[in-house]
């Protein structure tokens, strides 16, 4: 549907309606960013680590998915090249494009992370999964409000996340062997899983 330009018309409305994101949006949107997720993880790890001595399943999961939704968002990039609001196309070769594959706007890094997020937490703490989607949410709105992606970008990254959660925990019988394979030849104990 990105190809074809089915939201077109809803992406331009969206980007000439809402008005720009101010400092407080700026720091929403940064509690999505790369650096804050690989910091949640880490305390993850970190809290494994001190409590039962090896990774917990939950916390090995969503950094695979992270690292997942994140390949994905990038190909995507690379292979639909929409340009972010504001910006023009580029027709660059294959490896310009992967090199700069934050140039392109579909879909929005920062929503999939939001959104993988909040589908492993509100699968953990089910009682606050208003909380953990109302995050994601406002991550989403966050996105529009800088302009720096279009409506599509993040309706699209807001099912990637649990999409990918989901192939991640389908597919544990076929990546979870390999995964304690290497962690006990390469003699990492505490990255085994329980």
């Amino acid at each position: 549907m990105e190809w074809l330009g089915s939201f077109n018309g809803a992406n331009a409305w969206a980007n000439s309606a809402l008005p720009h994101g101010g400092s407080l949006v700026n720091i929403l949107t940064d509690t999505g960013s790369f650096a804050a997720v690989v910091l949640y993880i880490l305390v993850f790890i970190a809290w494994d680590v001190v409590k039962r001595g090896k990774l917990s399943r939950f916390t090995l999961e969503v950094g695979i998915t992270i690292v997942a939704s994140m390949v994905a968002v990038g190909l995507l990039k690379v292979l639909t090249g929409v340009p972010r609001p504001g910006e023009a196309q580029v027709h660059w070769n294959l490896l310009e494009s992967l090199k700069n594959a934050d140039y392109f706007a579909f879909p929005s890094g920062h929503t999939a992370r939001a959104a993988v997020l909040a589908y492993f937490f509100a699968g953990r703490w089910k009682k606050l999964w208003p909380l953990w989607w109302g995050w994601a949410l406002a991550i989403a709105l966050s996105r529009l409000l800088l302009h720096v992606h279009w409506f599509s970008d993040v309706l699209f990254s807001l099912v990637l996340g649990p999409w990918t959660g989901m192939a991640v925990e389908l597919t544990e019988s076929l990546w979870l062997p390999y995964y304690r394979r290497i962690v006990r030849g390469l003699k990492l104990g505490v990255f085994d899983v329980e």
